[in-house]
């Protein structure tokens, strides 16, 4: 029952649907996949799209016609509402080629702030059909053999046309009309219903990570691509004053102007699927070449939900990135309004609105829609077969978490379940071939014949795939270091124990581990290895010296200047090797002593005996050592080893001692 059950999950999140992106064939929103949708597979995406920003002015002047005063406002805010309805239809017309479809539809909101004695309306808006356009693409896997479905390569080519209704100007009020001098005016991002006609192509590669990192099966896809836009505006372009009563008009002019756009764009995605959901990342951005500077880019997470019956829903959240000046959206009304100023056809088109909706400060899409064959008008019945197994060690019969693709064929690889080593996927029908991958195994690859609405089962049983790891454990003064443990931590890990000869060696899953070296009195050694199936990698420890509470160590030959608690530089290596001591057991604090012979009277020798203590503490500190891991004390002559009684014994006690307080 468990099987079955787990069967039935898996069904419904494994399916290998070629879900769309904006252009109706395979992908993510604006990003493409290389990989085709497959022979006779058909998309219907209905997306719904929300952006907005808000414009604030500050200390905005405002003449009231009605009173005949003059009103000062600290700030006013205006907000823009740009609606998007997007439908589109993508078709497998070969298996390695989709043709896609789309019908755009554009609502543009103008949200003006409300004030005292305002005489005009708040709302300017206007909406109409964009633009229709379509694609093809092509692309295909150019790695033979088992690596034929890791990478695909692909190019696109699209055009877009509007309705020539939907190319004008269109001022709607008036008296809040878009060339008001002095008025907030309606400078929109994207201030028109059409982007106008447009053509481009792109190239695609889309890379499926799965093979090598089967625990987490990244999709990434890669765009680069140029595009050509050209918009054409018909309109009356006027001098507007303001009076007393009102508004004066003048030197109107007809402008018939077309303005060209070339565009380079460039984008990544990822596509990280889980049982219950994709997981999105795209990136895409747009760098306008016939406009100094201008570029404009959306970053977009979002998750996608898929179902067997070949339903999904895409819910992606736009950051989007670029600047926004409203004087360069004006088609020169600006420039216009100065009588000296003569406006080129090239001013105005400096100051045109760009083709793809500008610099808003965040947005949302929804998307919705199906993914299938075609529907069938003979009695063949769908073109899909099911295909099921287990994946086991040949060794232990235990479950093995693979990756299970398909090579050439244009469907999503799938894994096997952990616990049960179970798996299923719809395929088409046909020649299939099949290679399982997992890491610590060697693959396993064949071909079968897959019938239309047929159910098959294999079961894979993948051979581990084994290196050897030796060597041999040692101390600081190269002493063999015996019942050193060390530990190869594969997914299977394994323990060993050194011999006599301080040597160990164990047979693990090639690949590479991390190894840890154990030993009483010891710092655990920790180093990793990559091993080769079938050959022996030698990996050799030398272990340090671990401090232990209570520890005294005692140096004779710290040397200082007579009298002094000045360290001479031969005493350097040794206080060296007292810091290095120190890093590797980063916990342990001690305790300087400074000790000196009986020469002199006692009160100087217990000055002495604190200041090279003090010495030493401050050297370490330099050397790296936190100061508050060290006390420093001195003796003077108090506490000799040896009598002294001799230049022998005496040089004996002139010592530095460091004791280990706690570890």
């Amino acid at each position: 029952m468990k099987r079955v059950l787990f069967a039935l999950i898996v069904t419904v999140s494994a399916v290998a649907i070629a879900v769309p992106g904006a252009w109706g064939v395979r992908g993510l929103n604006r990003i493409n996949s290389a990989m085709p949708m497959g022979f006779n597979q058909i998309c219907f995406n209905l997306m719904t799209s929300y952006w907005t920003a808000e414009t604030t002015f500050l200390n905005y002047q405002y003449h009231s016609h009605n009173t005949g005063q003059d009103y000062l406002f600290p700030e006013v805010s205006n907000k823009e509402h740009l609606f998007r309805g997007l439908f589109s239809i993508g078709y497998g017309a070969w298996d390695y080629i989709d043709v896609g479809f789309r019908l755009t539809y554009y609502s543009n909101l103008y949200q003006r702030g409300l004030y005292e004695e305002r005489s005009t309306g708040q709302w300017e808006e206007f909406n109409a059909l964009s633009d229709y356009g379509a694609m093809i693409k092509g692309g295909y896997n150019p790695l033979p053999g088992e690596l034929a479905d890791v990478l695909w390569a692909g190019a696109a080519a699209w055009a877009e046309m509007s309705p020539s209704d939907s190319n004008f100007v269109q001022c709607r009020d008036e008296q809040d009309g878009t060339w008001f001098t002095g008025q907030p005016m309606s400078q929109l991002r994207y201030p028109y219903a059409s982007n106008g006609d447009g053509f481009g192509f792109d190239l695609i590669a889309t890379g499926d990570f799965g093979y090598w990192v089967p625990m987490v099966p990244i999709r990434a896809h890669l765009n680069m691509g140029f595009a050509s836009y050209s918009q054409q505006f018909d309109y009356w372009d006027f001098r507007a004053s303001e009076t007393e009563t009102g508004w004066d008009f003048s030197d109107s002019t007809f402008v018939n102007l077309t303005v060209k756009d070339n565009v380079l764009s460039y984008g990544f995605g990822l596509e990280v699927p889980t049982p219950s959901a994709d997981i999105l990342f795209e990136y895409k951005g747009y760098s306008f070449l016939d406009r100094t500077g201008e570029s404009l880019s959306y970053l977009s997470p979002g998750i996608r939900f898929k179902t067997a019956s070949g339903m999904f829903i895409d819910i992606t959240y736009d950051m989007i990135g670029g600047e926004f000046d409203p004087l360069y959206h004006d088609l020169g009304h600006g420039l216009y309004q100065d009588s000296t100023v003569v406006v080129t056809e090239a001013d105005r088109a400096a100051r045109a609105p760009l083709p793809i909706p500008g610099a808003y400060d965040w947005g949302i899409s929804f998307n919705m829609g199906f993914s299938g064959d075609l529907v069938q008008t003979t009695d063949q019945g769908p073109r899909l077969g099911t295909l099921n197994g287990t994946v086991t060690d040949s060794l232990t019969g235990r479950p093995v978490f693979a990756t299970i693709t398909f090579p050439g064929v244009p469907v999503s690889n799938v894994t096997s379940d952990a616990q049960t080593g179970f798996f299923v996927v719809h395929v088409p029908a046909g020649e299939l071939p099949v290679t399982v991958v997992a890491p610590g195994y060697r693959h396993s690859s064949t071909v079968l014949s897959m019938s239309r609405n047929a159910t098959q089962s294999i079961d894979f049983r993948l051979a581990p795939n084994l290196g050897a790891v030796s060597g041999a454990v040692r101390d600081g003064q190269g002493r063999a270091v015996a019942g050193a443990s060390v530990t190869i931590g594969s997914t299977s890990p394994v323990t060993v124990t050194t011999n006599a000869a301080g040597v160990y060696s164990a047979s693990v899953e090639a690949g590479t581990w991390p190894v840890t070296a154990q030993a009483g009195g010891y710092l655990t050694d920790n180093q990793n290895v990559t091993l080769a199936p079938n050959a022996t990698t030698t990996l050799n420890f030398t272990m340090r010296d671990a401090l232990q509470e209570g520890q005294v160590m005692s140096f004779d030959n710290i040397y200082f200047d007579s009298g002094s608690a000045n360290i001479k530089p031969e005493s350097y290596p040794v206080l060296d090797s007292v810091a290095i001591l120190l890093r590797d057991n980063p916990s342990a604090r001690i305790q300087i002593a400074g000790h000196t012979d009986s020469d002199g009277s006692t009160a100087s020798n217990q000055s002495l005996s604190e200041r090279r203590a003090q010495s030493v503490h401050q050297y370490l500190v330099s050397k790296g050592i936190a100061g508050s891991r060290m006390t420093s004390i001195g003796y003077g002559e108090d506490r000799p080893v040896v009598a002294n009684d001799s230049a022998a014994n005496k040089a004996r006690n002139r010592r530095i001692e460091f004791t280990v307080l706690s570890i």
